[in-house]
């Protein structure tokens, strides 16, 4: 008689697997989950009520009638030429840049673009360096490849540029090279600064003295409240020696599941290697494009006036209740989040236990650091809630971080 046993699939996984599995847990490990929160701060959820329902259905009535058949069959293996022309004409639109279509490459979102690019590159052990703190999904998919991971602090002005040498040096003494460097140059997520002009010029300089590339991601650049924009990364670039993520995720609406990669033309067929067969998903690249090609300026028009309120009250609500206190509560001026320094003496486990109680949700600061710190720091998420609903959540928040202090 045979036995028939379970096979332990465990045994069989691949090595990047385990490794996926281990980054995983490290982040789950840091990150407590509110059940049923009534204040959902916790992931960077665009606002439901900002997604143009009636638009999307018009034009995806407009794009049946011209496209039929094409729109419902495999596409280019690059991604529909429409929405990569589109990509191209955002960048001029909003940012005086130009480039062609055959820059682009179309994505299943930025969280899988950035993994292209890294997929393209990054080997188990090598070095490659992320902002700390830098955001933690994709600091996941960067422990899923498996380098050795070497973070670089931020400060008000972006990524610290000295200390950024410090660790290339010391990689190219040991006659090792980083062979790429992620960085978020607009509202850094989670901590919020904007890279300065001076920055972008001295990472550039870096990146061609020790010959390595530039991941620059850039989801939430459109939205922006106040400020000078700078120009990226990329269009200030001279030696091909930066690859730019964006979405429109942010922009549209996260189940679009549509982003991109800008890059040197000849790297985009090596990333594209990463990428899955029969272009993605072409139908709904091509309603994206028939709205977003009509209606893209004012659409972001609305987002940001949306977004702008959410954070100011946010901001009103938590520095109303912390008053007194030597927290810092960051004004972005962009994006989706805040990034809060607690206030000196507060117990993590008691704010976690009073926060749940206010059924509020919030991400500790240690998920976002790749080689540990971040302990003082939670991240919150004003991208979701209504305008009210994060003014009261956030002094919830406050009333609960103070009940937290020793």
């Amino acid at each position: 008689m045979t036995t028939t046993r379970a096979v332990d699939f465990r045994t069989l996984l691949s090595t990047r697997a385990q490794i996926g599995q281990t980054a995983r847990g490290t982040i789950a490990s840091t990150t407590r989950t509110v059940l049923t929160p009534l204040y959902e701060f916790g992931g960077g959820r665009p606002d439901p009520g900002s997604f143009p329902y009636d638009g999307l259905v018009d034009a995806t009535a407009r794009m049946m009638k011209e496209e039929g058949a094409d729109a419902l069959t495999y596409g280019d293996a690059l991604g529909y030429a429409g929405l990569r022309d589109l990509v191209c004409h955002k960048y001029e639109l909003f940012e005086g840049l130009k480039v062609e279509r055959d820059n682009i490459l179309i994505s299943n979102g930025s969280s899988h673009a950035l993994s292209l690019a890294i997929s393209a590159f990054v080997d188990t052990g090598d070095p490659m360096i992320c902002e700390s703190p830098t955001f933690s999904g994709t600091l996941s998919t960067i422990r899923r490849h498996g380098p050795e991971v070497i973070g670089v602090p931020v400060d008000r002005e972006g990524i610290d540029t000295n200390a950024l040498r410090e660790r290339l040096e010391a990689l190219w003494r040991a006659g090792r090279r980083c062979k790429l460097i992620y960085t978020i140059v607009n509202f850094q997520n989670p901590s919020g600064p904007t890279m300065t002009m001076r920055r972008r010029h001295e990472l550039l300089a870096l990146a061609r003295e020790y010959e390595t590339m530039i991941l620059e991601d850039d989801a939430y650049g459109e939205l922006r409240f106040e400020g000078e924009q700078h120009p990226s990364l990329y269009a200030l670039d001279d030696s091909g020696s930066v690859i730019r993520s964006g979405t429109l995720s942010k922009i549209l609406g996260a189940g679009v599941r549509l982003g991109w990669l800008c890059a040197p033309k000849d790297l985009v067929p090596v990333m594209n290697s990463f990428n899955f067969g029969g272009g993605v998903n072409p139908f709904m690249s091509r309603v994206a494009t028939y709205y977003m090609r009509d209606h893209m300026p004012s659409h972001v028009a609305l987002l940001v006036d949306v977004y702008r309120n959410k954070r100011d009250a946010m901001r009103r609500g938590l520095l109303e209740t912390l008053e007194g206190t030597d927290a810092d509560v960051n004004k972005p001026e962009g994006g989706f989040f805040l990034w809060i320094k607690l206030p000196t003496g507060t117990d993590r486990e008691k704010l976690a236990t009073l926060a749940a109680e206010a059924r509020v949700q919030y991400v500790p600061g240690g998920s976002f650091y790749p080689n540990g710190g971040g302990e003082r720091y939670i991240r919150l998420a004003y991208s979701y809630e209504s305008v009210e609903k994060c003014y009261e959540g956030a002094r919830l928040l406050g009333n609960a971080i103070r009940g937290a202090m020793s």
